[in-house]
């Protein structure tokens, strides 16, 4: 899973929630993607008589220090999965039961990934974090920060690219509300790279507006059977074009409740010096959420949909009939969507208001004709007890349908696989 954080988000969060922990503070509440301090305010006693506060000793100006500090994120769990394949064959549909499994790791769902922040100055914020996943180590992002100026930022590095929210905002386990990732962003090869961003804000009368544009190397593409992949950190650019991504986003509410965005991405994804050289990769995708928070409960939806469009190539074909089809071609389009829905009451009972109940349907189609052709449903759903505003406990069910269809001339047949899997999972920002 890949897991991106709102870097300065948590880093301004840590501080302010630390201040807020006085004595006097109940706990801190996450209703939605917001986040309450509760503070139980004490009857005062009026027949006494309390000293005036001291006045405030005078204000020293002084040389700002430089500041290093580590969070980060964990998840663990157990998962029980049950499966069955199913082929058409001419003499009817063969259903095979694969064995169950479970394990405790959750699979490719745990997660250990410290985040290391260096506030060199009011203006530079150094920041990097690795991750253990799925039994490797890597790299989530890796670069500075330039606070240029209020609503304006510039990062270098190895970034995440600003399309859509779900993997800058969304994706960390303390903050998904569910214990696996929507598989229309998991399919999508969106990730990090390296290269420079543009960030910011700006209120627009009783508006806001926000923009993210970076320019990075770019993906790369396959020339065995057309599918691009996003470069991880060690790789190096494969041509002399660079790929351009950006979001806008519009917060039309007062309250910042709702949000609408969109995103787009283009660059090209061929090998230099190759017969795929000009061979490029254009995405877009809409993205919305709507956060309510007012009693006697606290709702949360949150939706987007994107595409990827690859131009026109020949491949070689893995499985070639005759002499004549030793190549093929295929409108490289695929496209996602996903969509999550999730409910937590505001009540006094102190247990009640720390549950949580998401559900969430996510679907992908890949190429039609490719030789990874492929379309996955996923219906989600799940509850959470939220232990305090970072911590979280969730039990989750998800019913995943994968189908491969025929295609003679790549001499792929049919399977229909199904999986069912139920969740156990613990997940904390330290």
């Amino acid at each position: 899973m890949k897991q991106y954080i709102t870097i300065i988000t948590i880093a301004l969060l840590t501080s302010t929630f630390a201040k807020a922990q006085t004595k006097d503070t109940i706990e801190v509440q996450k209703i939605g993607d917001k986040y309450y301090v509760i503070v139980d305010h004490p009857k005062v006693d009026t027949t006494k008589q309390f000293a005036p506060a001291p006045a405030p000793p005078p204000t020293i100006s002084k040389t700002f220090d430089s500041h290093f500090m580590v969070v980060g994120l964990a998840t663990i769990g157990f998962l029980n999965t049950w499966s069955v394949n199913k082929v058409n064959t001419p003499t009817g549909v063969v259903s095979t039961k694969l064995p169950t499994t479970n394990s405790f790791g959750d699979v490719a769902h745990y997660e250990f990934s410290p985040m290391f922040l260096w506030r060199h100055s009011d203006n530079i914020l150094v920041e990097f974090e690795p991750s253990f996943s799925n039994g490797s180590l890597g790299v989530n992002w890796a670069d500075i920060t330039y606070f240029a100026y209020p609503g304006v930022i510039l990062r270098a590095g190895y970034i995440v690219l600003p399309f859509g929210t779900y993997n800058k905002r969304l994706a960390a386990g303390w903050i998904c509300k569910l214990p696996t990732d929507p598989v229309s962003i998991t399919s999508s090869p969106v990730g990090s790279d390296w290269g420079i961003e543009l960030e910011g804000g700006q209120q627009t009368g009783k508006m806001k507006v926000n923009y993210d544009v970076a320019l990075t190397n770019g993906f790369t593409l396959s020339a065995t059977d057309g599918s691009i992949a996003n470069p991880d950190v060690n790789a190096v650019d494969n041509n002399l074009g660079k790929t351009v991504t950006g979001r806008f986003g519009w917060l039309p509410a007062l309250n910042s409740g709702v949000e609408i965005g969109a995103s787009g991405l283009w660059g090209k994804a061929g090998d230099a010096n190759t017969a795929y050289k000009n061979v490029s990769t254009a995405m877009g995708a809409l993205d919305f959420q709507w956060v309510y928070a007012k009693k006697p409960v606290a709702i949360n939806i949150k939706a987007e949909a994107d595409m990827q469009y690859v131009t026109n190539a020949s491949y070689s074909n893995p499985n070639p009939p005759t002499v004549s089809d030793t190549t093929y071609t295929y409108k490289n389009l695929s496209y996602g969507y996903y969509g999550m829905f999730s409910i937590r009451p505001i009540v006094a009972d102190k247990f009640f208001r720390n549950v949580e109940f998401a559900v969430r349907y996510s679907s992908y189609q890949s190429p039609k004709g490719s030789a990874f052709e492929n379309r996955q449903d996923q219906i989600s759903a799940g509850v959470c007890y939220w232990i305090n505003w970072r911590t979280v406990f969730k039990i989750g069910y998800e019913n995943l349908i994968t189908t491969n269809p025929d295609n003679n001339e790549l001499a792929i047949t049919n399977l229909k696989n199904t999986q069912n899997i139920l969740y156990v999972q613990f997940s904390v920002q330290f």
